[in-house]
């Protein structure tokens, strides 16, 4: 019988270049911090848009994003809306700074998002719940937990039988 050779090699390891130290900066990209990048903006005027956000928000750092909700079922605003900041940092400096200012006539009052931005399916259900004087909308009545029957009990006796005969 003939005998195979091993066909494993050993390889030494690759040779890296040296790598130069990192410079200390305070840049923006170096950030990184554990502070909520979303603020929840209530008691906005209704007429309030996207712009009117960005101006004042935008001062205390690079802006991702600013959401004015809407009744999912008449469009109407709802009154509040989210400004989401790429740092957490300039979150927490614009809440402190804002928090109690006027935009559009109306204090502003602000706090830290807990949530992320919800999809129009959640915000469905939420307008549903959130709808408590009917506005105009159908009320349906609660479902018992039992079900309901769908049959009717028979009697076994019989009926009484007319005379038309009159």
């Amino acid at each position: 019988m003939p005998r195979y050779r091993s066909r494993s090699r050993s390889y030494s390891p690759r040779r890296r270049s040296p790598t130069p130290p990192r410079r200390e900066t305070r840049s923006h990209r170096d950030r990184r911090s554990p502070l909520p990048s979303g603020l929840l903006v209530r008691n906005l005027p209704l007429d309030a848009r996207p712009e009117d956000l960005w101006g004042p928000f935008e001062r205390f750092g690079p802006v991702k994003d600013v959401y004015l909700p809407k009744n999912y079922y008449t469009g109407e605003p709802r009154g509040f809306g989210f400004v989401k900041y790429r740092y957490g940092e300039d979150a927490a400096e614009a809440k402190q700074q804002l928090d109690h200012t006027i935009i559009g006539g109306r204090e502003i009052r602000i706090v830290f998002a807990e949530e992320n931005r919800k999809t129009p399916q959640e915000m469905r259900v939420t307008s549903r719940g959130s709808d408590r004087h009917g506005g105009g909308r159908r009320r349906h009545r609660s479902r018992s937990r039992t079900p309901r029957r769908r049959y009717h009990s028979y009697s076994r006796s019989p009926s009484p039988t007319r005379d038309y005969s009159r």
